[in-house]
């Protein structure tokens, strides 16, 4: 790469792709000098030789005319506009083109007419930077307003403003810079927005839920309104806007600890319900079979899917009970024997024979179901219980996890 240009005869550092007084290209050096060598070649050959001759001086360049002063300020202001529009990232006008041609058309001594090459790119890179600016302007006001219809108010008039100023005073790297600004600003709002619409989203399907089944809420619907009133208000900035999603988070983790405490209450009313039938009663084996899924979806935290459970049994145990009622009384006849109560010697024998039956019927499930991992922790709980003796409480969970083996299909 040489040193210095073919046409001005200027330095030029090896990492420029113009020269920074004549803008002629950096890759066409090397053919400028040598057809410049060439010619004084010829030159040479043409002439007599004369050894006594003084050595040759070197040849002085010509003046640089004011033109070609213009041509330079004007290729230097242009690459320092391109700079600038390049970081603005997507839809940036380039005048790379028409640059490399007037460097080409300069050092063929055509000044002139690279000057008006050069006037003409800079003419087309200001308009079209001024309108690219402004189109992102207009696309950033429409995503504030449609932030506006989905019910918040981004406090982002002032920036707009003062791009907008910038744009009408022709100050176009202020105008650039504020609109950089004012995109990340309103693409983080809105990532965060949409965060707090999913929290909002859940927490209102929770709250609908609790309401249908009479869940005691508390103060969460207070927190639900000043929610609502924070998010009314008519500038909101980033940091109100986090401190809202924080106060939706909290209203959330209190709906998830309400919620199974009232649902926990009601199954256990539901299940003395229950046990007062049978196990082969038919009737109630529908129940029986919600009670189970609702229990099963409460350990998992499912709260919307137990909440659906829950109200499906409440309509079973309302036909249970409407049935009982509307059922003729039963004919007199022999009075039933009498049960002997158990020792707790019995006690303790049956649960134990009960418990090994269940352990083996949960071996036949399939080992990676749910309903495996729970029946097993169910088990573990009764052996705990029934080496404590607490034999009532045993009895209790292993009941329980019959029914709920009564509704699961072995492995095959």
């Amino acid at each position: 790469m040489p040193s210095s240009c073919p046409i001005c005869e200027q330095p030029i550092p090896t990492t420029v792709a113009h020269c920074t007084v004549c803008g002629f290209p950096t890759a066409l050096a090397i053919e400028g000098l040598r057809s410049r060598d060439g010619a004084e070649t010829e030159a040479v050959a043409l002439g007599e030789p004369d050894e006594a001759a003084p050595p040759r001086a070197r040849p002085v360049p010509p003046p640089v005319t004011p033109e070609a002063e213009l041509c330079a300020a004007i290729s230097r202001d242009l690459r320092t506009k391109l700079d600038f529009v390049r970081q603005l990232g997507r839809g940036v006008p380039d005048v790379t083109s028409e640059l490399c041609q007037a460097a080409l058309i300069e050092a063929e001594g055509r000044v002139s007419e690279a000057l008006e090459i050069l006037r003409g790119a800079q003419g087309r890179l200001d308009e079209q930077t001024e309108e690219l600016l402004r189109r992102r302007l207009d696309a950033i006001e429409e995503r504030r307003d449609v932030l506006q219809k989905t019910g918040v108010t981004f406090a982002l008039d002032d920036d707009l403003l003062a791009l907008s100023e910038a744009l009408e005073a022709g100050r176009r790297e202020d105008a650039g810079t504020l609109l950089l600004a004012a995109e990340r600003r309103i693409a983080q709002f809105e990532s965060d927005w949409r965060g707090l619409q999913g929290l909002l989203a859940q927490i209102e399907s929770l709250r609908s839920e609790a309401a249908d089944l009479n869940v005691p809420l508390g103060e969460i619907s207070g927190e639900l309104e000043g929610i609502r009133d924070r998010l009314a208000a008519p500038r909101l900035t980033e940091e109100a806007l986090d401190g809202v999603a924080q106060q939706a988070a909290q209203t959330l983790m209190l709906l998830h600890e309400a919620i199974p405490t009232s649902l926990e209450e009601e199954l256990g009313r539901h299940e003395t319900t229950l046990n007062r039938y049978p196990d082969d009663h038919e009737a109630s084996a529908v129940a029986r079979r919600l009670h189970v899924e609702a229990s099963r979806h409460l350990k998992k935290g499912r709260l919307s899917e137990a909440v659906a459970s829950v109200r499906d049994l409440r309509r079973q145990i309302e036909l249970l009970e409407s049935s009982a009622v509307t059922a003729p009384a039963p004919t007199e006849g022999p009075a039933p024997p009498v049960a002997t109560p158990e020792t707790e010697a019995e006690t303790l024998d049956r649960l134990l024979k009960k418990a090994r039956s269940l352990a083996g019927r949960v071996r036949t499930l399939p080992p990676d179901s749910d309903t495996a991992r729970d029946a097993a922790m169910q088990i573990r709980e009764a052996t705990e219980m029934l080496r404590a003796h607490r034999l009532r409480e045993a009895d209790l969970v292993l009941t329980r996890l019959m029914r709920m083996l009564a509704y699961e299909a072995p492995r095959s």
